[in-house]
């Protein structure tokens, strides 16, 4: 097997530079062959990766964060299915919720042997179409998970900040908090296999694949990695206080006994607000509303054990 890691040396704040030479001694010393390429700015994985062929390198690693792993997959996705590495993941980043999801370790030496000993899984993929910055219609694949409402203002002021100086999940958590206090009251309408749902007071809605998310949160759903389908949740709320005396539900994975948390499945979903505008996903701020999010059954094969 020839592995390509595609390395992103910003990951962690910059913090990860002694991890990825870790790698790179233990597959040195286990004679993998390998090469790798570093990112030096933002969608460069996107790039690379959709340079890659299997004739160049049968498994592209995305080596960072979650954000990372959501630029090589959009990135492999520009190859015809035949052509596309397999997609392995070494996560050195923050908030390593699809590594969770997948159950695929987190500490060096166990991730290097996992990602050598691991076997090709077929998994489903998330399609989100929205507006660029420009304005311009665009698109991205993700793994894990779309936010609209408190997540890209999570993602975009504060979360990187705050993670650089209290860690990932007290940084997390204070971002949530200041991003709380900062909401205004908010209308969305979505749209999901073509059932219309008005939303009023919406705090976040989250459209996804991977029922965990910001550093420690988890959604109480079964959803398996190759069934076909996302699940929606909607958190609402008049009141932050309210919210606030709520959120132990959010991070102790049963939200569903508050009140104002809906959650349901669906193969296509359609977002609209005349108030909310950031989509965000993976982590990171992408662009903007109205956004239409897909799932693709089975479109890449990840390097993971059964």
């Amino acid at each position: 097997m020839r592995y390509h890691l595609i390395y992103n040396p910003t990951a962690r704040s910059g913090r990860s530079k002694g991890e990825f030479k870790k790698i790179a001694g233990i597959l040195e010393k286990k004679n993998t062959d390998f090469d790798y390429t570093l990112t030096k700015r933002k969608d460069e994985a996107i790039e690379i990766a959709a340079r890659m062929t299997k004739d160049k390198a049968d498994v592209a690693v995305a080596v960072g964060g979650d954000g990372t792993m959501c630029e090589v997959i959009t990135g492999l996705m520009a190859q015809p299915r035949d052509r596309r590495p397999v997609l392995g993941v070494l996560h050195i980043g923050t908030s390593p919720d699809f590594p969770r999801y997948h159950k695929i370790p987190i500490p060096v030496e166990e991730a290097v042997d996992f990602l050598l000993d691991a076997k090709p899984q077929a998994i489903d993929v998330g399609k989100v179409s929205y507006r660029a910055d420009g304005g311009s219609a665009a698109t991205s694949f993700f793994g894990c998970n779309v936010n609209v409402g408190l997540g890209p203002r999570i993602a975009s002021k504060y979360g990187n900040r705050y993670r650089t100086y209290l860690g990932d999940f007290a940084g997390t958590l204070l971002a949530l908090f200041v991003s709380l206090a900062q909401h205004k009251r908010s209308k969305a309408v979505i749209e999901a296999d073509g059932v219309r749902l008005e939303l009023d007071d919406i705090v976040n809605l989250t459209v996804g694949k991977d029922p965990f998310l910001a550093s420690g949160m988890r959604i109480p759903i079964d959803i398996a990695a190759d069934d076909g389908k996302l699940y929606y949740m909607a958190l609402q709320s008049r009141s932050k206080i309210k919210l606030l005396g709520q959120l132990w539900r959010v991070y102790g994975g049963n939200i569903l006994d508050y009140a104002g948390a809906s959650l349901g499945r669906a193969k296509k979903v359609v977002i609209e607000s005349p108030d909310l505008d950031l989509v965000e996903f993976d982590g990171d701020v992408r662009g903007h509303l109205p956004a239409i999010v897909e799932i693709l059954p089975r479109e890449i094969s990840l390097l993971k054990k059964a």
